[in-house]
């Protein structure tokens, strides 16, 4: 059982029953100070065969016109998989040079550098290959330029 507590208040709970190939969600929400609302929610699960051996449950979307095969479903008004319920993973909205920034952010992290991408280049850890050092420089390096580029295309200062 899983209690939603907000602002010292519980707000939601549910629990959950399996069957053969199903699971059940039995839950109560309520909306603001409204009366509580107790729902019963069945979720088909379809198996697959696992490389070695065993077998691995997923939950079939439940929504209306749905059906498909997901590892998480997202709450709200009802239980759903993330296309149903329109969610987008974090980088789907960023633009390329966003997303350049992001990577080249993530290899100072990786090689001790000072973080950001304006900081520049530092030292080769000592515990790591120069082949790999090298790569990431590289990696780093190209990152930096699309990330710079886009920005100043964005603010004007780059033309093409």
């Amino acid at each position: 059982m899983d209690t939603r507590v907000k602002q010292g208040r519980e707000v939601a709970s549910i629990s959950v029953r399996t069957e053969a190939n199903r699971v059940i969600l039995s839950y109560r929400r309520r909306s603001g100070d409204g009366d509580w609302k107790s729902e019963e929610y069945p979720v088909r699960l379809d198996w697959t065969a696992c490389n070695y051996g065993g077998r691995r449950a997923w939950f079939l979307c439940p929504a209306h016109g749905c059906g498909r095969r997901v590892a998480i479903l997202y709450g709200g008004a009802t239980f759903a998989c993330r296309h149903c319920h329109r969610l987008a993973y974090p980088s789907q909205p960023e633009s390329t040079d966003d997303r350049a920034a992001r990577r080249a952010d993530r290899i100072p992290a990786r090689l001790g550098w000072q973080p950001g991408i304006l900081h520049g280049e530092g030292d080769k850890p000592k515990w790591m290959r120069w082949r790999t050092f090298e790569r990431l420089q590289f990696e780093h390096a190209i990152h930096v330029g699309v990330s710079l580029r886009g920005t100043a295309k964005r603010l004007g200062i780059l033309k093409r």
